[in-house]
């Protein structure tokens, strides 16, 4: 039996436009196969979840769903690389030299606020980036919406394969208060034993900074009309911060404050590059399955450059915990595709409505120092 939760007249309004803000399911391209029932399982889903956001914050602002603490939001420059080889020209990517501003939030994927390294070790980081002033036919109907959003995690492969194993493991945090130990309790299926894998990989990666992480789209996105890539973010520096013997709650961001800092910090660079499907063995529908670079070898793309700045004040934190951040923010050129990424787009829609989210940023605001 789930966990019953109580809500306030107010949530229980933002839920229901939460569930109502979710459309038909996205037509599936040419590369995908929805297993039979997976458009139902998804509208449980969003169900499931709208209750662990009532279940966590019973009273106040709702913050994400996954991801909910970030260790900074900076301004940054993201250029299209000028000697980009003809064959990756599409999309955000179609012109040399483009240079679009950019937002990019680092975080800690686990489900609530808590400290940057828990008793039971490492969690997955995320890095988030919002393009704007991108021009193009979009996904979502948001009319003056010109954003791309890339979201990336900090390992190769996604923790579920698929909405069926993603169902079962949101029961399990409602009715276990988001304890899903139990989910991985054995005896485990082949599909547990892939999560169980990624797990005890995410649990064996430290970071000390999140300026010096590889990040990764993990699942494959469109990249333009008949091609499919996955996506992933390189820094340039080879440095690698030590995790304090001690470490504070917030020591990441405390790491990128340090990095960044305006008077004796140094800018951040990262590439990003694409890796671009060039066989049908590469798996679209398992988001636990990593692509051999063997087979499908990374190529950059464009380059990223984040000054140093001061990102640690009220009006930036603000700023960054208003804004919504989904890999269905962007072109029809990079339409996000396989199992996982059609779940997140309703969910995050509906996440998105519970939370009251404004429109999508049209640049930066005037900054009020």
């Amino acid at each position: 039996m789930l966990l019953a939760v109580s809500t306030s007249p107010r949530q229980g309004a933002r839920a229901e436009q939460a569930a109502a803000a979710v459309a038909t399911p996205p037509t599936l391209t040419k590369f995908e196969k929805a297993p039979p029932g997976e458009a139902e399982q998804i509208g449980q889903i969003i169900s499931l979840t709208t209750q662990l956001l009532q279940m966590r914050y019973p009273e106040g602002m709702a913050r994400r769903g996954v991801h909910p603490k970030d260790h900074g939001c900076v301004k940054a420059t993201f250029t299209v690389n000028p000697d980009i080889p003809q064959q990756y020209r599409a999309g955000v990517f179609a012109t040399p030299g483009k240079k679009y501003p950019a937002w990019i939030r680092f975080s800690n994927a686990t489900p609530f606020l808590a400290p940057d390294l828990g008793k039971g070790g490492p969690d997955s980081r995320g890095m988030a980036i919002k393009l704007i002033g991108v021009e193009g036919e979009t996904l979502l109907n948001e009319p003056g919406a010109k954003t791309q959003d890339f979201l990336l995690i900090n390992l190769p492969a996604f923790a579920f394969p698929n909405v069926s194993e993603y169902l079962e493991v949101t029961k399990i945090q409602l009715a276990n208060h988001d304890d899903i130990r139990p989910f991985l309790a054995p005896p485990l299926s082949p599909e547990r034993k892939k999560t169980l894998g990624v797990v005890t990989k995410i649990k064996q990666t430290n970071v000390g900074n999140p300026l010096e992480s590889p990040y990764f789209s993990a699942a494959p996105f469109l990249y333009g009309p008949d091609r499919v890539a996955k996506f992933s973010v390189t820094p340039r520096s080879a440095e690698k911060t030590p995790v304090p013997a001690n470490p504070t709650t917030n020591y990441l961001r405390e790491a990128m404050k340090k990095s960044l800092d305006p008077a004796n910090g140094k800018p951040a660079v990262f590439d990003f590059k694409v890796q671009l499907r060039n066989d049908d063995s590469l798996p679209i529908e398992d988001a636990t399955a990593e692509w051999s670079e063997t087979t499908a070898p990374q190529q950059n793309v464009a380059t990223i450059e984040i000054d140093r700045q001061d990102f640690d004040n009220a009006f930036q934190v603000t700023e960054c915990e208003h804004m919504a951040f989904t890999p269905w923010h962007g072109l029809t050129a990079h339409q996000p595709i396989g199992g996982i990424n059609r779940l997140r787009r309703d969910v995050y829609i509906a996440s998105s409505k519970f939370r009251s989210q404004p429109k999508e940023p049209t640049g930066f605001p005037k900054w009020p120092w």
